[in-house]
Formats: structure tokens, sequence, C-alpha cells
């Protein structure tokens, strides 16, 4: 799976949210039911202000930006890619509907895909008359880790062996078999042959789930 980084130009702004607005912001999340179901997702949370500062983010969007950070980088300094992807949103307009996806790579080689949308939270900005309450919300979705999870499970319930957890897990990520057999250093009929073994086990367990149903 290839990562894709955005190259735009950044505005600058000197405009900084105020004390208050940030208080009453988190207040608001911190007394919703929304702030339960953020820290229970396997993505990443943010909320960032217009001005581009972060209001809120749940620990996984702590870990991911420690990742994507550069050395020390304190959390209120949002790192570049993040910061690229609000100015191009702020940029195209403050539509509902628009969404902007991007994946990068961190220093250990793990794609971030980030996702970012307008969101009204009914809480308004002082600083931008008629902004309409708008913030930006950012989903950060370490693909790596996700994907681990996923192999983890999936050998579990499939009962998959390791070399066939191996080629699965490049399968997932777009490799051809070709570029399998390379990879693995095995011939390309081996490939096959692990791979008819992987959906005949999965076809074999949702024919088991069907049947229980």
């Amino acid at each position: 799976m290839k990562a894709h980084s955005l190259t735009v130009n950044l505005e600058t702004s000197t405009a900084v949210p105020e004390k208050s607005e940030i208080d009453t912001i988190t207040n608001v999340l911190f007394n919703s039911p929304w702030m339960a179901l953020a820290e229970s997702l396997r993505e990443g949370v943010m909320v960032i202000s217009r001005h581009v500062k972060p209001i809120y983010m749940n620990q996984q969007a702590k870990e991911i930006n420690q990742k994507l950070s550069v050395g020390d980088r304190h959390l209120s300094i949002l790192p570049l890619e993040i910061s690229e992807i609000c100015y191009r949103l702020i940029k195209q307009g403050t539509s509902e509907q628009q969404t902007i996806v991007t994946e990068c790579l961190t220093a250990q080689q793990q794609t971030i895909r980030i996702r970012a949308s307008w969101v009204n939270l009914g809480v308004a900005d002082p600083n931008l008359p008629g902004s309409e309450n708008q913030y930006i919300l950012i989903f950060l979705e370490n693909r790596h880790q996700i994907l681990q999870e996923d192999l983890q499970f999936e050998q579990q319930k499939y009962q998959l062996t390791d070399r066939e957890i191996e080629i699965w897990s490049l399968l997932r990520q777009e490799y051809s078999y070709q570029e399998i057999a390379e990879k693995l250093h095995i011939s390309l009929n081996t490939v096959k042959t692990h791979v008819k073994n992987i959906y005949a086990k999965k076809r074999w367990h949702q024919l088991k789930d069907s049947d229980e149903v």
C-alpha cells in the first residue's frame, strides 16, 4: 500500500483561539456521550479550531500525533501533515459534505490515513462571526496497527498457519502473487496453493457460521 503526502502552501494565521473558547468547547465535549464514543474508537479523533489549533484529541490521536511529530514536539503543535490537510479544507470552503482524505508515513514506516471534514459542535467561535459553530473534525487511522489487529483476529478465527497469515497480510496490502513469491522467496505455485487454502478455510467457517444462525 503506497502512502501519499499533501503538498500545499500553508496559509499563516496570527489569530489564536482564546482560552475561554477552548474551555467552553472542552466542557461541551467532556459532558456529552460523544466523548465516551471517541475514546472507545480504534481511530484517532481530533477537534481542531479554524485557527488550526487542537481543541481535543482522544488517546489514540495523541499516540499517532507523537509518531508523526518530529523530535519531542508538544501536542499543542500539530504535525505538518495534519496542519496541511486542515488548511486545505479551510481553503475549499465550509460545506459539511466536504471531506479530504490523504495518507502519510511515520518515521517507523507506518501508514497513517488522515480524514478531515467540518463538524458543527453548537459552540460559537467569538473570533469568527458567522462561522456557524464549525470546527474541523480529524480521524486518524494507523493502517499498520489496524491491519495487525485484524490479522490476529483472522488467524485465530480461521485457524490460519503462520505462513498463511504472512501471505494473507501481503494480499491485504495489495501485493500481487508474483510480488509475494519474490518477497518470501517461494514459488508462484506455492503462493497460489496457500491462497487457495486460505479461502477454503474462510468459506468453511462462513458456512459453519451460517448454519449456526
